[in-house]
């Protein structure tokens, strides 16, 4: 890595610049444009991976591979369905290959509901980062974020600006001082290609999380590309691999009853923030693992 010293401006960049002084405002800056300084670079960041998504809500289809290293090695191959509006309530099916819905998940201003069908159980907790991480899903983000992010917004996870910049390779390297995300990589088309930070747990027990993109679409002129493979991992050895299988923007909220999760009469959610524990294993219920 090296720092950013003088740097010869190409014309192209240079007439972006300029217009913005101009103009008083940072003009909008073409999508697949190669960009040859980090302050364009970050600048057509914000403007295509930082506002708000098409629609008011999406539907992503896709396949979830899930590895963990401790306190045993495990593997697993799900499928996934997303969907929900943007700020609102969110639902996550999740399912094993041959079609055996595993687990329905709610997320929404009172926090998270999970029901796991063949258990016939359910648990929730305010905290939806937190719920999810008590059940062995070690999401350092919520399904809102996440959902964001499907759909080209990282707003949610990215500071307005950066502390630091400095050259890697071929791509950008911004630090911060405030926010979730204490490092983003970008490549040379502002694209966002690798984001670090911290869970949002005490800082006594944070973990470390890196969320990294690649295999961007190929985007129509004046289209934003959006990644088709998501990796997200934690510093203790949890891995997720996502692959979109499919992704639309909803022109208009879903209908109430579509993000409803409703339990069977005989099942009670147990709460998770009231300290509970299974008291025969000593373990809460996870997403069953195809392989071990």
């Amino acid at each position: 890595m090296s720092r950013l010293g003088p740097t010869l401006v190409p014309a192209a960049t240079l007439a972006v610049l300029i217009l913005a002084v101009l103009s008083g405002c940072a003009t909008r800056i073409p999508p697949g444009m190669e960009l040859d300084t980090p302050k364009a670079a970050w600048t057509a960041f914000r403007q295509h991976y930082c506002a708000r998504p098409e629609g008011d809500g999406l539907r992503v289809r896709a396949s979830l591979y899930y590895s963990r290293t401790k306190p045993t090695k495990r593997t697993n191959r799900t499928l996934i369905s997303l969907w929900g509006d943007f700020g609102g309530p969110m639902r996550l099916d999740v399912s094993a290959s041959i079609g055996t819905l595993l687990a329905h998940i709610r997320e929404d201003r009172s926090g998270l509901l999970v029901f796991y069908p063949e258990d016939n159980r359910a648990y929730a907790h305010k905290n939806p980062v937190l719920g999810a991480t008590r059940l062995g899903m070690p999401f350092p983000f919520s399904l809102d974020t996440l959902a964001h992010a499907l759909a080209g917004d990282f707003s949610g996870l990215a500071p307005r600006r950066y502390a630091e910049a400095s050259v890697e390779g071929g791509n950008y390297v911004y630090t911060f001082s405030r926010g979730q995300a204490e490092r983003i990589v970008l490549d040379r088309l502002g694209r966002p290609v690798r984001l670090e930070g911290r869970t949002v747990r005490s800082v006594e027990d944070a973990g470390r999380w890196v969320f990294t993109l690649d295999r961007y679409e190929d985007a129509g002129p004046d289209q934003i590309a959006l990644p088709d493979k998501l990796t997200l991992a934690m510093d203790n050895g949890e891995r997720g691999v996502l692959h979109i299988k499919s992704r639309e923007p909803m022109l208009a909220p879903w209908p109430a009853a579509s993000l409803a999760l409703e339990l069977p009469g005989d099942v009670v959610p147990i709460r998770l923030d009231n300290g509970y524990a299974d008291g025969q294993t000593g373990e809460l219920p996870v997403i069953r693992e195809d392989k071990q």
